[in-house]
Parts: structure tokens; sequence; C-alpha cells
């Protein structure tokens, strides 16, 4: 059962537009069907560019060597039921700060590597993972990009030790009917 629930919003415009309204719509449903929903627009945040030290594994395991906002976020995340990934696509591809977010993602699996569906991949450093779940504002995208997009949060599921239960552009489905979907996952 799905109760607590955290959105990464990943547009970088905190301005009033649709994905920003659809979000804000989302979290009202959420929260009126007694789900706890923690939200973080990441265009609010102060999150540091992964440089790739892997001190997160090594000297301080599961700890970035950074003093910012993504420790906070990470927390959320994993203790979450559902983390919720937003985005509008920006020259057929989500956010840049939604990807930056994902990289530093990093601390919350292990160095050490085991296979999974063939492939090698990280092992867990926690004993649960949150589902997953897509939201996108598809401005000009093409089918095809929506579709990558849609291929690389498959590929991110895998290393998270996860399952991407819904990809949704904001066009396809209305706030209260992706609530009422997510209470019965």
């Amino acid at each position: 059962m799905i109760q607590k629930i955290t959105i990464v919003d990943g547009n970088p415009d905190s301005g009033k537009n649709p994905l920003n309204s659809f979000i804000e719509e989302l979290t009202l449903a959420l929260k009126a069907g007694n789900s706890h929903v923690d939200i973080f627009h990441l265009s609010e945040k102060n999150i540091k560019q992964c440089i790739g030290c892997w001190d997160c594994w090594w000297k301080t395991p599961g700890v970035c060597r950074f003093n910012d906002d993504a420790p906070e976020t990470l927390k959320s995340i994993i203790n979450s039921d559902l983390v919720i990934y937003s985005s509008p696509m920006i020259m057929g591809m989500y956010s840049a700060i939604l990807k930056k977010f994902h990289d530093r993602t990093i601390p919350l699996v292990h160095p050490y590597i085991k296979i999974v569906e063939g492939e090698y991949h990280h092992k867990k450093r926690y004993p649960n993972y949150p589902k997953m779940g897509v939201l996108v504002e598809p401005n000009d995208s093409s089918k095809e990009e929506l579709e990558l997009v849609e291929k690389i949060f498959s590929r991110i599921k895998l290393n998270f030790h996860s399952e991407v239960k819904f990809f949704y552009s904001i066009n396809s489905i209305n706030p209260k009917q992706l609530s009422h979907e997510i209470s019965h996952l």
C-alpha cells in the first residue's frame, strides 16, 4: 500500500505553468487520500553536480562529500513507498536539473555489483526501495523522444532496485485519475 510519496520536481521553471499546476493538484489529491507527500522542487534547491569522486562509496559510505540539499531529498526517497519524478521535456529530453539530481542518487546503492536481468548492476544499500512513477510535460516532443525518456527510466529502475509503475504525459491523465491509480498500487 502506498502511504508515503516523494515528488522530485525537475521543472526548472518555478512559475505558474501546466506541470507545476498538475503537481500541485496531484499533491492535494494524494493528501486528501491520506498519503503523506514530500515534494522537492529542484529549481529551489542547492544540488551540486556529482564529480565522480566515489567518496559516497568508499570514504563515507552512503554520504556524499557535498553539504547541499541532496541528502534531505535522498532520505525522503529511500523512506518512501513511491517516488514520482516530474519534468518538462526540453529539447527532446527531461530537464538537466533532474539529470543532475539522478547522478546524485548513487549513494543509495553499493559499489558492489551483481547480475540483474542478465546485466551487471549495483547491489542494494537499503532493504527497501520505492516504486517509481514519471510525469512529463511533453511540450513539442515527438513520440520517439517520449519513448526514449521512458526507456531511460526503465534503465534507472534496474540500478534503483525498483519498478516503474507509470509513465505519463500530463496531457494524457488528470491529477485525480492519477491519485486514484496510485491509491491502488
